[in-house]
């Protein structure tokens, strides 16, 4: 049997959208696909140390930094990635 998502998978789990990462997202007029490429092409960009659920990725595309920040929430026998936010900025 085929498993069909609507969602990308990273490390197994769903990326799922806040409303909020949502927004940001479109204004990138970028998708999910580009935030499950951040967050297994990209490197590690966290400025602070963040809490062992969350994890902040950053890739250079197109002379940008995008950086794509994700939480683990475990819920029932499942679990899914939030999309928290979703940002680019001048490279540095």
């Amino acid at each position: 049997m085929v498993e069909y998502h609507i969602y990308p998978l990273y490390k197994g789990k769903p990326l799922i959208p806040s409303v909020a990462a949502q927004r940001e997202i479109d204004q990138l007029c970028a998708d999910l696909w580009l935030v499950k490429r951040v967050l297994e092409e990209g490197h590690d960009c966290a400025r602070s140390r963040r809490k062992t659920n969350i994890v902040e990725k950053c890739l250079i595309r197109k002379g940008k930094e995008i950086r794509a920040v994700v939480a683990l929430v475990e819920w029932e026998d499942k679990g899914f990635w939030r999309v928290v936010h979703v940002g680019s900025t001048g490279r540095h």
